[in-house]
């Protein structure tokens, strides 16, 4: 007979379970152990299973022998749990099923109980001999009484009630206890399976619970979310019927969400012809050459949206004067994918493509001022040229291909007209446009065939798309440096002649003045003669009898007289007439404020001589041992 062979329990269904479920929430304890009590009937033999753990669940049919001695020496009990102990070792390691003799000289058999491919337990059967009792076995018993103090009588008496099975009966034995086994273990797979089926059921009827919970929230999220968007919104199912029609679609369209829910009039409400739209076309999965139809190029499929499309287009049928729209569709999918409606958005764009147009209006006539300004105009990032007009072309004598992507200084001389180097100069400035400062400086280029021009440039700093830039605007000064160094020239010529001109005139000065100190002179010698010679014998003939007529004609030459030395008279020697000649002339240069030096040498006489006169005129005039200015009051009475 074999120690042991393969058995396995069903396996048309695996299922996993729990690490702590028990055997007995798997099986029918009450209906097994009826099984084991008409085993016992039957056989004679004991049954049990017990758990992993070394609980007695069902049992049946155990031997007095074991009961009243085995079990009740601690001794002899203790063979007894080290043989468990060992069986239970082996079936945990894979063993399948086993007969052996226990250490009292009984015979056992012992199969696992596996559910799910899990050990979960253990079938005992055993308690009998493979043959009746002989002297040899009673001899072994007698000994064994003796050992653990069993009462001999009794313990012998209890061996001859142990059942007797013979050899050939031991395989239909095994056979009995696998499909016993096997049955338990189905028994736990169906039980298994009953509690799977039933989990299931409440996890699917959960599921259901929550899925129709949470499309019942979201269909409300859906109608409140579409409502509150400040974006004109609807919604359409799969037979293109409305079913959203929010706030904002009402204010675009002025058609109520009342008149327009339920029905397809949409479509109405954009189109003074009835035509599909955007969203109609994605409930139907129309292809993008039906799209194309209907929208030429004014679609396109969306970035963000997966068989989504938006697009732009007039439509004259809204507002006053048409409305601009930007408009979006894209599909509404059940959890299979299939598309069961739309949504579109739609967005009121017409300021912005007005804004678009005056924009490139804007453009346009500042391109128009850029390329025809006089001044070459330079756009530059990083001291790279990125832009020109067309004088900056003229100036350099290149193309537009030859410019872009070049330096100012691939168009300057190494050296400037100061003598300081172009690319040093170069970055100076281009350091101060980078901290806003504007810079304006003189700069002298070298245009394509190697002609130097002078040139003026202004660079400033101003951004694009958040980089800074430098807009330079460059003029030629060639003429107009050419224009200066002529009017330099010019200036320079009539400094000379104004120079030259100042010597003519303090020579015609110096002689103006003499022939005033000559008139003068004649004047003062005139008056001194009149008065000398003339005036005491007026006096005298005043003094004489005369006829009415004499002393008419003399008041008359006295008038006469009068009026010829009237102007001549307001002179110093007019007044003083007891002043030398010599006196008159030096006390008039005084008056013009002349010093002693110039006096000199305009009336030919030593410094000495004059400063002789002038001791004279103060004396003559009351002025010694006076704080008075001669020349101040010299101009005094002459006024």
């Amino acid at each position: 007979m074999p120690d042991d062979f393969t058995f396995e329990t069903s396996s048309d269904a695996q299922f996993d379970i729990n690490g702590d479920l028990a055997i007995e929430a798997l099986i029918d304890v009450d209906r097994l152990q009826e099984l084991f009590n008409a085993f016992h009937a039957a056989t004679g033999l004991a049954a049990s299973i017990i758990s992993l753990d070394g609980q007695i669940l069902v049992g049946a049919g155990w031997r007095r022998i074991c009961t009243d001695f085995h079990r009740k020496s601690p001794a002899a009990a203790q063979l007894c749990t080290e043989n468990d102990t060992r069986m239970h070792a082996e079936l945990l390691r894979g063993r399948r099923e086993a007969i052996y003799k226990c250490p009292h000289g009984l015979m056992d058999a012992a199969v696992p109980i596996l559910i799910s491919d899990r050990h979960m337990a253990n079938l005992f059967s055993g308690q009998f001999l493979l043959t009746p009792p002989n002297s040899d076995t009673l001899t072994e018993f007698k000994q064994r009484a003796a050992t653990f103090g069993f009462d001999e009588a009794a313990y012998l008496d209890a061996l001859h009630q142990t059942p007797v099975v013979p050899e050939r009966q031991v395989t239909h034995i095994l056979q009995y206890l696998k499909r016993l086994a096997e049955m338990i273990g189905e028994l736990g797979l169906n039980q298994l399976r009953l509690k799977a089926r039933e989990r299931a059921l409440v996890d699917a009827h959960a599921d259901l619970k929550n899925a129709v919970r949470k499309q019942a929230q979201e269909t409300r999220w859906l109608g409140q979310t579409i409502e509150g968007n400040p974006i004109p919104t609807f919604v359409i199912n799969a037979q293109c019927k409305v079913t959203h029609w929010n706030h904002a679609c009402e204010l675009l369209t002025g058609i109520a969400a009342a008149d327009i829910i339920g029905t397809d009039h949409h479509r109405e409400a954009f189109y003074s012809q009835r035509r599909r739209i955007m969203a109609d076309l994605i409930v139907e999965n129309a292809s993008v050459h039906q799209v194309a139809m209907l929208y030429g190029k004014k679609f396109r499929g969306s970035h963000q949206v997966e068989d989504g499309y938006e697009g732009e287009d007039f439509f004259p049928k809204l507002g006053k004067y048409g409305r601009w729209l930007f408009f979006t569709a894209a599909p509404i999918k059940d959890a299979d994918g299939r598309i069961i409606g739309a949504i579109e958005t739609i967005q009121d764009i017409t300021a912005r493509r007005i804004a678009e147009q005056e924009l490139r209006a804007s453009e346009a006539r500042y391109h128009q001022l850029f390329e025809t300004a006089n001044d070459a105009i330079l756009i530059m990032k990083n001291g790279v040229i990125l832009e020109c007009n067309q004088q900056a072309l003229n100036l350099t004598g290149v193309s537009r291909r030859q410019l872009i992507g070049r330096t100012p200084l691939d168009f300057s001389p190494e050296i400037q007209p100061n003598g300081v180097s172009s690319k040093e100069t170069l970055m100076e400035k281009t350091a101060g446009v980078y901290q806003d400062l504007p810079q304006v400086f003189e700069w002298r280029m070298r245009s394509a065939d190697g002609h130097d021009v002078d040139v003026e440039v202004g660079v400033t700093r101003f951004m694009i798309g958040g980089d800074p830039h430098g807009l330079a605007i460059i003029r030629d000064v060639t003429e107009r440096k050419q224009m200066v160094r002529e009017l330099e020239e010019r200036e320079r010529e009539l400094q000379e002649k104004t120079r030259y001109l100042e010597k003519v005139n303090q020579a015609l000065k110096a002689s103006l003045d003499h022939r005033e100190i000559e008139k003068r002179s004649v004047e003062e010698h005139l008056l001194i003669n009149l008065k000398r010679l003339v005036h005491p014998y007026l006096e005298e003939l005043q003094q004489c009898r005369l006829d009415a007529d004499a002393e008419a004609y003399v008041n008359i030459i006295t008038t006469h007289l009068g009026d010829l030395t009237a102007q001549a008279s307001k002179t110093l020697s007019a007044k003083y007439m007891d002043l030398t000649p010599t006196e008159i002339r030096v006390a008039d240069l005084i008056r013009s404020g002349k010093n002693t030096k110039e006096i000199a040498n305009l009336m030919g006489l030593s410094p000495s001589s004059i400063q002789w006169h002038r001791k004279n005129l103060r004396q003559k005039l009351g002025l010694t041992n006076r704080k008075i200015n001669l020349n101040t009051f010299l101009t005094s009475i002459s006024d």
